[in-house]
């Protein structure tokens, strides 16, 4: 009779808690929260705009149709169908507040954290840890303003940095692969203006500032391309970023020509030297 009275008891707590948690979830108050959410990122270097706000289980939001911006300069950092945020409950013990993210955003995912100094200073973020699969990255408004149309194609990986308090990246590595894509070159090589690749892997570090291009592989059925080397980054201005970059391109045909190849100049304006 006592095993039974307790296992009632059990069942009624487990009901009474399942109940407040729909209340919880149903009577949310969505868009208030929202509406303060926005007005406390916008007093910062952010804006943030999105459809709607709901409870995401166990301990953070979803907000839809989200776009994430700076305000100056107006640039789009981010622009989703989905966002889940949840802040890691080991940040009240740590330096930096941990906000752990997942979402759909260009027609695939991502998920991953970044640290803050703090909420009131979400940008830069001081750490990023992010996973990311089947990417458009045509769709990237930072990849548009820095490339216009000049890369397509589909993109998984993976990113992770730290930076310093103005945003300048540390340290750090990225790892892209590129699937089925193209690429204009800012000038023809041998009758050739344009790449287009079934695959690419791209692997980069960041120490100090400086970029360096581990490797560079491009698979396509006219040229394949191996490249390494710096990438030394203009302040604000990707276009500018000084390239040292050297290895192999392999045209394809008959006969598969393989020269060497140096690459000098800018992002926007790269010299090239073939031996």
């Amino acid at each position: 009779m006592r095993a039974l009275l307790k296992k009632k008891t059990l069942w009624f707590v487990l009901y009474g808690i399942f109940i407040t948690v729909v209340f919880l979830y149903l009577l949310f108050p969505g868009e208030l929260v929202k509406n303060r959410l926005e007005r406390a990122i916008n007093s910062s270097q952010l804006s943030l705009r999105s459809s709607s706000l709901h409870l995401s289980f166990p301990l953070g939001i979803k907000l839809k149709n989200v776009v994430v911006s700076t305000t100056s300069p107006a640039d789009v950092l981010f622009q989703g169908e989905v966002l889940k945020a949840q802040i890691a409950l080991s940040s009240f013990f740590r330096k930096l507040t941990y906000i752990g993210l997942k979402g759909k955003a260009y027609g695939g995912s991502f998920g991953g954290n970044v640290g803050v100094f703090s909420l009131n200073r979400p940008y830069p973020p001081a750490e990023m840890k992010l996973n990311f699969k089947n990417i458009d990255v045509r769709r990237i408004s930072l990849v548009r303003k820095e490339l216009g149309d000049d890369l397509t194609g589909k993109a998984s990986g993976a990113i992770n940095y730290s930076a310093e308090a103005s945003g300048r990246i540390t340290a750090g590595d990225v790892q892209v692969f590129l699937d089925e894509g193209t690429y204009s070159l800012a000038e023809p090589f041998l009758g050739i203006d344009k790449i287009d690749f079934d695959k690419g892997e791209i692997r980069a570090s960041f120490s100090s500032g400086d970029i360096k291009l581990e490797r560079l592989e491009i698979y396509g059925q006219r040229l394949n391309c191996f490249l390494s080397g710096n990438i030394i980054p203009a302040t604000n201005n990707f276009q500018g970023s000084r390239l040292n970059l050297n290895g192999t391109i392999e045209l394809l045909g008959k006969d598969t020509i393989t020269m060497k190849v140096t690459i000098g100049g800018t992002v926007s304006n790269p010299v090239f030297k073939y031996i």
